[in-house]
């Protein structure tokens, strides 16, 4: 019988302007998976901060207690020290430190006040032995990817002795085998008695490994009951606070003529020139449609996206049409000239114009439209924009509001307005709803559907399966660069077909 380890008593936490979490009351369970589903901007992150002692003592209302002693923490270390590690969204990470000073930080075995350097090598492949981290120790965090990064955030935590884990969108950069290793290292946590609160806005996740869900939404908590009786459906509805029908809109496109030919692209490794990260691929995207792209890490779809695009930093060779036309984009200004536009991976590093507004981050793109020998129609950009604003439903106080301040989904939801802004009839989505909340997804499926039936041909690249089965015409599979299969999205395509052509690349024997 698992036992109540933490009780949060009416915990509220306010910004100006804002109550971001209102008066919380919750039990979490060792040995339990306690997952916390709500959409940006419903208060999850912010509770998860309190408890992890990011925002201290005495800068919240309300109380909780570890083994039913009150907690006080004054910092991430002092809660670190009682049990309660956190795996925050952002990654926390020193990119100028190697691998092995990143997971010890502040905890280096030491020797007559010595740190042990031998000793700290050692204990550190020992952790990315058992993580199936093929990474040297010593290598510099800043030399590796994304994924590895997130995995080595979480085997730090697991490797402090955590009686609280807190994983707050542990999965948004994972692969599905990624994802399948640190599920069961989940599980053998569970089974030490670890009690884990997992925050996703990925459901079929959530109903997978959870035990108990509780839906938060617009600061409070609205339900908690056990997994099984938490359907999907139910769960949405929770969330937005009404009945929501089907969550994938209906595919009743009728693809056109031929948009972008790519009869030949190759993009090279950036570090080893000779190297090919995408290896001689060829593909059509036609008018109407959706082609879903889906591949693992390493697949070669990102880099793919910044070759067609002209935004790749290493050696491209590329051989493609535009409505039978050749074209060549030299950067992502011609590309744009050639009506392509791309909506990219890393939303906060390459999406987001920061200190800007968000009138100004969805024209960014489409300045020459509103512009007449160089002077910007001021009316005419606003006019536009707050057209995007209401079309995509994107939450802003108003058009002045530093983007920065919005929610992930309402982020998104503007970088793709300024995609529809530039006109482009190719518009390419890299990871289009990674790290936003369901609402928003189901909004931003539906835009994408409108922007079909209208003519426009999207590439929408995904690692996200259900994601891709749900809005996909067709799916493009890659692996190791090159495309392995091309399948139409019907009854006779699953999951399980995905995943085959996604690791093992050949037919199925």
């Amino acid at each position: 019988m698992s036992e109540v380890i933490l009780k949060i008593k009416n915990l509220s936490k306010s910004f100006p302007g804002v109550l971001a979490v209102n008066k919380a009351n919750l039990e979490i369970e060792s040995g339990k998976v306690h997952s916390l589903v709500g959409g940006n901007g419903a208060g999850k992150s912010t509770l998860m901060k309190i408890l992890a002692g990011i925002y201290s003592y005495g800068n919240y209302e309300g109380s909780f207690f570890l083994n039913d002693a009150e907690c006080q923490f004054k910092s991430i270390v002092e809660a670190e020290n009682c049990g309660i590690s956190m795996v925050p969204q952002d990654l926390n990470m020193v990119n100028e430190m190697s691998i092995a000073d990143n997971l010890f930080i502040n905890k280096q075995p030491r020797s007559k006040g010595i740190i042990n350097d031998h000793k700290m090598l050692q204990q550190s492949q020992q952790i990315l032995d058992e993580f199936g981290l093929n990474i040297n120790p010593t290598t510099l965090v800043k030399e590796i990817g994304i994924a590895q990064k997130q995995l080595l955030v979480i085997a730090r935590a697991m490797h402090n002795k955590t009686k609280v884990l807190i994983l707050d969108e542990p999965t948004s950069t994972l692969s599905s085998e990624e994802s399948q290793l640190l599920f069961q290292k989940i599980v053998e946590a569970k089974s030490k008695g670890v009690a884990c609160i997992y925050i996703s806005h990925r459901l079929d996740e959530v109903k997978a490994i959870s035990d108990t869900i509780t839906v938060m939404r617009d600061g409070c908590i609205i339900e908690t009951d056990n997994a099984p009786d938490m359907s999907e459906k139910r769960i949405v509805s929770l969330m937005v606070g009404r009945d929501v029908d089907d969550f994938y809109p209906p595919k009743d496109r009728t693809p056109a003529s031929c948009l972008l030919k790519v009869n030949s692209l190759s993009v090279y490794n950036q570090k080893f020139p000779d190297k090919k990260v995408v290896d001689d691929i060829q593909f059509d995207l036609y008018a109407g449609e959706i082609l879903a792209v889906y591949g693992l890490v390493g697949a070669g779809r990102t880099e793919m996206a910044m070759g067609i695009i002209g935004g790749w930093r290493g050696g491209v060779s590329c051989d493609m049409e535009i409505s039978g036309k050749k074209i060549i984009n030299r950067n992502p200004s011609s590309a744009l000239n050639h009506g392509i536009a791309l909506l990219p991976e890393d939303r906060k590093r390459e999406g987001a114009i920061d200190r800007q507004s968000v009138s100004r981050n969805i024209s960014a793109s489409s300045l020459p439209l509103f512009s007449k020998f160089g002077v910007i129609d001021e009316q005419k950009e606003r006019n536009n924009n707050q057209k995007m604003v209401d079309a995509l439903s994107i939450k802003t106080p108003s058009m002045d509001t530093a983007f920065e301040t919005l929610s992930g989904g309402n982020q998104q939801k503007a970088i793709l307005s300024r995609l529809i802004s530039t006109k482009s009839k190719i518009l390419i989505l890299d990871e289009a709803t990674q790290g936003i909340d369901v609402e928003a997804k189901y909004q931003i499926y539906g835009i994408l559907d409108l922007l079909a039936l209208d003519g426009k041909a999207i590439l929408f690249i995904s690692s996200d399966i259900a994601e891709v089965m749900g809005i996909a015409d067709r799916i493009m599979i890659m692996r190791h660069g090159k495309v392995v299969k091309t399948v139409v999205n019907d009854d006779s395509i699953n999951k399980e077909k995905i995943l085959w052509y996604a690791t093992i690349g050949t037919e199925e024997s």
